[in-house]
C-alpha cells in the first residue's frame, strides 16, 4: 500500500491582506488634509510677500480697493503730506546725533464721494533736498519686486503710510542704504517731499539734523 505524499505545492496561499473600504477612504482624506494645508501655506506666504513689498516706503495701512467700483481720484481731491517721524511713529522735526529719521505721508480725500488711488511702492517716491540740491532720493533704491495698488479713499478719512528709515545718506546711482556717504549734520536743515503715482506734495517739511 503506497502512502501519498501531499505536495506541498498544492496548498493554497493565503489571500494578500487588501485595505478594507473604510481604511481607503480614511487615507484619502489624509491626502486630501495635506494638500489643504499645503495650499494655505502658499497663500500664507503670498499675503507674506505682499506685506513685506508695502512695508518699506509703502501704502501699508491702506486697504485694497474691493473689486475697483470705485471711480479713479481727481489729483484735485486728494491732499498728499510728506511727514518725518521719529521710530515710534510721532512728527519729529529735529534728531540728535545717531537718532535717525523715519519718513511717510499722509493722503486724505478731500472730495465727496469714494475714489481709488494708486498708493503702491512702485509709484511712491520720496525725496531730501537742502536748498535747490537733492541730496537724498528713493528713485535710486532697489525697487526690484515693488507694486501698484489700487486703494480706496474714503472722503475725509486720512491714511497714513507705513514709515521708512533714513539712514542720514546721500543717494546715488550706487544705492540709498546705509553704506551710502554720510549728510552733513550739526545743525544741518533739510526738506523731504513726496510723489505718490500722478501726484506729488505741494508742500515740504523742514527738519534738522543735529
Amino acid at each position: 500500500m503506497s502512502t501519498s505524499r501531499h505536495d506541498p505545492r498544492n496548498r493554497q496561499r493565503p489571500a494578500p491582506n487588501r485595505p478594507s473600504k473604510r481604511t481607503f477612504l480614511i487615507r484619502r482624506l489624509i491626502v486630501l488634509a495635506v494638500l489643504i494645508g499645503l495650499i494655505a501655506a502658499v497663500w500664507a506666504g503670498v499675503a507674506a510677500a505682499v506685506s513685506a513689498v508695502q512695508g518699506f516706503f509703502g501704502g501699508g495701512s491702506a486697504s485694497t480697493a474691493a473689486g475697483g467700483t470705485s471711480s479713479v481720484c481727481k489729483t484735485e481731491n486728494i491732499s498728499l503730506q510728506p511727514k518725518v517721524m521719529n521710530s515710534g511713529g510721532a512728527d519729529q522735526a529735529a534728531f540728535d546725533s545717531g537718532i535717525n529719521p523715519f519718513f511717510s505721508y499722509t493722503i486724505t480725500n478731500i472730495g465727496d464721494s469714494d475714489c481709488s488711488f494708486d498708493l503702491g511702492p512702485a509709484g511712491t517716491y520720496f525725496k531730501v533736498t537742502s536748498g535747490s540740491e537733492t541730496i537724498w532720493s528713493s528713485e535710486n533704491c532697489d525697487r526690484t519686486g515693488l507694486a501698484s495698488a489700487m486703494v480706496t479713499l474714503k472722503p475725509n478719512e486720512p491714511k497714513t503710510a507705513t514709515a521708512g528709515e533714513w539712514y542720514r545718506v546721500k543717494s546715488s546711482s550706487a544705492g540709498c542704504g546705509a553704506d551710502q556717504e554720510p549728510v552733513t549734520a550739526g545743525g544741518a536743515s533739510y526738506h523731504l517731499s513726496v510723489e505718490v503715482g500722478t501726484l506729488k506734495s505741494q508742500d515740504t517739511v523742514q527738519f534738522i539734523l543735529n
